[in-house]
């Protein structure tokens, strides 16, 4: 009899220090959704850059991006030279106070990230981006046409 009690016991003893939670794996999200606002006059309109990418047996590799930015989203187009065609479409827009970001929000899932694929300034009268060319370039601010 002594020994039920003490295994009776060690089972509620046990079972009352398992903790309550739900173990199936939660999936996580691509990216985080962000709340925001509408996006400061300044870079509203269309722009476009050109840069190129590398060369080629047959000529430089470039591409032309062009982005038609509005209260709410931006939509790029690109012109392209020996590259893929990729991420083009809507983006959301995030401001930053210094700079906007822009993410990928279409149909492509290889597209979307965590972290921005644009971020566009404006320095006294010009407009710069990063994020654009190839690897190397991408991560330097390439002056931007503002139409």
């Amino acid at each position: 009899m002594k020994i039920n009690k003490i295994i009776l016991i060690s089972c509620l003893v046990f079972i009352l220090s398992c903790k309550n939670h739900d173990t199936t794996p939660k999936e996580k999200p691509i990216f985080q959704t962000f709340k925001y606002k509408e996006t400061p006059s300044k870079y509203l309109g269309k722009f476009s850059v050109y840069t190129e990418t590398e060369a080629t047996t047959t000529g430089m590799a470039s591409i032309s991006y062009y982005f038609t930015i509005k209260k709410n989203e931006a939509m790029l187009e690109t012109n392209i030279y020996h590259e893929p065609i990729r991420c083009n479409g809507k983006y959301k827009i995030i401001d930053k106070a210094d700079y906007i970001e822009l993410y990928y929000d279409g149909e492509e899932a290889n597209c979307k990230s965590e972290y921005p694929d644009f971020e566009i300034k404006k320095d006294k009268e010009n407009f710069f981006i990063k994020g654009v060319g190839n690897e190397a370039a991408s991560i330097d601010w390439q002056k931007l046409t503002k139409e």
